[in-house]
């Protein structure tokens, strides 16, 4: 690199030490400067310098306008200031208006262009950018007063490209992120940014060729910058770049994609570069936090491909996530979610990674002797994160297709998330549902771990009694994993916030069978255990308490008369100190509509969150419960209609006096396992393999569902929450 030259003093600075000059030779004790400024750009910068040496600063637009300046002193000029400053913003042109100022003072004919030059000390033609003797533009002007003032200046170089480009950042940078736009293409501006570049130390350049070969040059020099820092060796690149600053380029562009706040810059520099290079590293996974270079990025995804066809999906999982977490780095977007907008390379390898981690799940979650609860609802190993992971993937979406052409991905992603978000969900499922059925019938599924949710009142009775204050929120469907979610955003909401400091603690339950709106929220109402019956009423199966049906109206009912108010989001009741909250927002969106319903899924948690932690600034305490879960099968899932005995029939129960022992799914009554359906007063038929239903007339085909036993129908996530 060639030496810099970096100006030492502001143009401030340097007005004041051209006015000492002058003042200190001056033939008289009485001093005046006449300062001629083309263009008027330093007007505060000669005010300012006066200030600071106490001399009266007088500006007149017209020169001849002093003449009646000094006559409205008094009736001679000796009456003026022993120092003044005389200000004409504008050229003297030839005029020739102050002779006698030569036996009083000095002349200063300076503008902003020549005051910036005298601060580097060079010529004022070395700085201009185009031959010429008009003043700077507004523009130009205003980049020279932003860069030199302060205590901190470009060196010469930076300075003369930002005048280049009419902005305020180096010319190299300005390559790397805007191309040539706007900049002009004349012979001579070419010349002049080509030598700008050639200080800087960029090899390569084309001198006979236009702007374009120009910016791919400085761009290619960038890449290979980047690549070098990231491992490759300087000597793998042609001899000019290789003897050249690497880690300059790389410096420069760095920056630039860390300002790259959307997605045009990155992209710039995701079209391949150094093919020939790249083709050359042994190890291409020793370059994966290199966020730019597409071949770099083609030749990591095939690398991806062959460890997932060959299923060593951990390796895959930590490559795609170092992968995506460097791209994230690099464009300043660690802390924002990956969604639509994010650029389409960081949702592929994103995307990649929860695939990867998905497929080791599927081979691993029923490799563990222990319960079937265990194997679905264990917070760290459990299956659950199966459910959660399927969802957020078809969330995502299919970003390949937004990638070039010919990038690999776009050909085989797609088939890796089928694959997995359906045929291998709906065998999981299925291995699922034997566990649960063998686990219903031998009554192996309440310990210490899970507790039944009718116990769930009794087991908080002395929180929630007369006189303590409580926020409950009763929500329909919550399924296990939308309320460990809700719970983590609940907790990152108090660990980002400097006023509300919240504690979130989980119980997993085991909800009512069957898993029904009716039968679970009349379980978690006020109540002992013993109170809480489900029996068949003319027919129809129906939930008691203390012998009275619990339908929608009777729910909240009770609640009143325990004390309770039952309020609607848009209520203005919460100021009471016993608040009850229903929601059937996600039921009703597996019931009406099954359009985009995983997205709907994941931004109604979100505002939950929300919604839940502004309560909480006026309560000590909240609870978090559900009636039942859900089963959302993909979108081509195929169902077996199974005809059902005589009886209260729901696609996924039927409920009898008589049903025989025969018959899919499991059969429970009280008296088979009373420690856990002692409820139970009539016998009831679940259904567990998520393809089976039963036939009901104006039932539509749909992948949403519950009522049946899988552990994502009726193992539930409670939730506790306190203010600190």
């Amino acid at each position: 690199m060639p030496e810099t030259v970096r100006a030492q003093r502001s143009l401030t600075e340097e007005a004041q030490q051209v006015l000492r000059q002058h003042f200190r030779s001056a033939e008289s004790p009485r001093a005046r400067v006449l300062w001629w400024d083309a263009g008027g750009h330093l007007r505060d910068v000669v005010r300012r310098a006066c200030q600071e040496r106490d001399v009266p600063f007088v500006e007149q637009e017209h020169p001849l306008a002093f003449r009646r300046w000094v006559a409205k002193q008094s009736e001679t000029p000796s009456d003026e200031p022993d120092e003044v400053v005389w200000y004409v913003p504008d050229a003297p042109r030839g005029r020739d208006w102050f002779r006698d100022v030569k036996h009083m003072g000095h002349i200063v004919e300076k503008s902003i262009e020549d005051l910036a030059a005298d601060l580097y000390g060079i010529k004022t033609w070395q700085l201009r950018i185009s031959a010429t003797d008009r003043p700077v533009s507004d523009r130009l002007a205003a980049i020279l007063l932003d860069n030199l003032r302060g205590s901190s200046h470009p060196t010469f170089e930076q300075l003369q490209g930002r005048l280049v480009i009419q902005a305020d950042e180096g010319i190299i940078e300005y390559l790397l992120r805007e191309g040539w736009e706007m900049l002009p293409t004349s012979s001579d501006d070419l010349e002049t940014v080509r030598s700008l570049l050639r200080d800087r130390g960029v090899p390569e350049l084309p001198s006979d060729e236009g702007p374009e070969a120009m910016v791919e040059a400085v761009r290619r020099w960038a890449v290979a910058g980047w690549l070098s820092q990231a491992g490759v060796p300087d000597t793998a690149f042609p001899g000019a770049i290789a003897e050249s600053d690497l880690g300059y380029a790389y410096r420069r562009l760095k920056a630039v994609l860390r300002e790259d706040l959307q997605s045009k810059i990155f992209g710039t520099y995701q079209r391949r570069y150094w093919d020939e290079i790249i083709d050359q590293i042994e190890d291409s996974w020793t370059l994966a936090r290199c966020p730019v270079d597409g071949a770099l990025d083609e030749r990591l995804w095939a690398e991806w491909e062959a460890d997932f066809e060959a299923e060593r999906f951990e390796a895959c999982r930590e490559h795609a996530a170092e992968r995506a977490d460097a791209l994230r780095e690099h464009t300043g977007r660690q802390g924002e979610p990956v969604v639509k907008e994010t650029p389409p390379r960081i949702r592929v390898w994103s995307q990649a990674a929860a695939l990867a981690d998905l497929a080791h799940r599927y081979e691993t979650w029923d490799e563990r002797n222990v319960p079937a609860h265990v194997l679905y609802a264990d917070r760290e190993e459990g299956s659950w994160q199966i459910d959660a992971a399927v969802r957020r993937i078809i969330v995502s979406g299919t970003p390949e297709e937004d990638l070039p052409s010919g990038h690999p991905a776009r050909e085989s992603l797609a088939g890796h998330r089928q694959r997995l978000v359906e045929t291998e969900y709906l065998n999981y499922l299925r291995d699922l549902s034997d566990e649960m059925e063998t686990a219903l019938a031998q009554g192996e599924l309440v310990d210490d771990n899970l507790s039944p949710a009718v116990h769930f009142w009794s087991d908080h009775e002395k929180e929630l009694g007369a006189g303590n204050e409580a926020l409950f929120f009763y929500l329909d469907a919550l399924r296990l994993d939308l309320a460990r979610e809700l719970a983590g955003q609940l907790q990152a909401l108090s660990d980002a916030s400097d006023e509300l400091d919240l504690n979130v603690e989980e119980s997993t339950r085991l909800g009512v069978l069957p898993s029904e709106t009716e039968f679970g929220m009349a379980a978690v109402l006020p109540g002992r255990p013993k109170s809480y019956e489900v029996r068949l009423d003319n027919g129809d199966l129906t939930a008691y308490r203390n012998g009275s049906a619990m339908r929608t109206d009777k729910r909240r009912k009770l609640l009143r008369e325990e004390g309770w108010t039952v309020v609607s989001s848009d209520s203005s009741d919460w100021s009471d100190t016993r608040t009850a909250y229903y929601s059937k927002e996600i039921d009703d969106y597996g019931e009406a509509s099954m359009k985009d319903i995983e997205q709907r899924l994941a931004e109604r948690v979100r505002t939950l969150a929300d919604h839940i932690f502004e309560r909480m600034e006026n309560w000590n305490r909240a609870y978090v419960v559900a009636d039942h879960g859900f089963v959302l099968l993909p979108e081509n899932a195929q169902f077996e209609d199974l005809t059902p005995p005589g009886g209260d029939v729901k696609r996924r129960r039927v409920a009898a006096e008589d049903l025989s022992d025969d018959g899919p799914g499991v059969l429970l009554t009280g008296e088979r396992v009373p420690e856990l359906f002692s409820y139970l007063s009539s016998p009831v038929r679940l259904l567990l393999d998520p393809q089976h239903r039963f036939k009901k007339q104006g039932i539509p085909d749909s992948r949403y569902y519950h009522g049946g036993a899988l552990p994502q129908e009726c193992i539930l996530s409670f939730l506790k929450i306190e203010a600190a």
